[in-house]
């Protein structure tokens, strides 16, 4: 990384902000009182206001960047993102997750990959929540869910104002008339199915077609698409 050419890169009022920022921070309480850590994340601040690295960069970024190990980098985010990121906005980015997953073994895994290890955790404490398991153990940061954990998460993404229009949305496009769960699990089954037909694999960019207009509720864009999941349905 060129400080330099950063530096010269960057306008004179960002560099100041970016300078006062950082020596305010340091200089709070006293000199040289805070711990490596918030130093470190002082420093990362610094970084993105002046450019150098993205608003909400990830892990390879980091460890390219910063020269840092993988593992570093991921404690970095995770310090970073404790101290800015509400539960509202966490739930957010689990929700942007559940627009694009991967699906495996004939639709009954949907695979998330979550480079934020703060999102991650926010992501597994909520499928626990709901009474249900997930994978991690291929890698920090790849969670896989099976289809009743999905489709439960999915479900608990929706605000409570939007479920009733969504349920109604989904049945008048053919989805079966029960639970919104129950439609969100038949609603991904024919999903995978259908990704998989048109494909021969179940590719991200073609699931999100189906799974965002699901997640964020979107009336219009369900009645056409969900149309087409359940085109010949009994």
């Amino acid at each position: 990384m060129d400080v330099a050419d950063i530096i010269e890169r960057v306008d004179e009022a960002t560099v100041r902000k970016a300078l006062s920022d950082l020596l305010a921070g340091y200089l709070n309480p006293v000199f040289g009182a805070l711990p490596k850590g918030e130093v470190e994340l002082l420093f990362l601040n610094a970084l993105e206001q002046t450019g150098a690295i993205g608003t909400d960069p990830e892990l390879y970024e980091l460890v390219s960047k910063l020269r840092v190990t993988r593992a570093k980098a991921r404690g970095l985010i995770y310090a970073r993102e404790l101290r800015r990121s509400s539960g509202d906005e966490l739930d957010a980015k689990v929700k942007a997750l559940l627009k694009k997953p991967l699906i495996q073994k004939d639709g009954e895994v949907f695979v998330l990959e979550v480079e934020n290890p703060l999102v991650s955790d926010h992501l597994r404490a909520k499928v626990k929540q709901l009474g249900y398991l997930s994978d991690g153990s291929f890698s920090p940061s790849i969670v896989k869910l099976g289809l009743d954990a999905i489709s439960a998460l999915a479900e608990d993404s929706v605000a409570d104002a939007d479920k009733e229009s969504l349920r109604l949305a989904l049945v008048a496009a053919g989805a079966p008339d029960t639970s919104l769960k129950g439609i969100f699990k038949a609603a991904l089954k024919k999903v995978a199915s259908k990704v998989a037909a048109d494909t021969g694999e179940a590719l991200m960019d073609k699931v999100s077609d189906y799974m965002a207009p699901l997640i964020d509720a979107s009336v219009d864009a369900i009645l056409e698409k969900a149309g087409e999941l359940f085109d010949g349905d009994d």
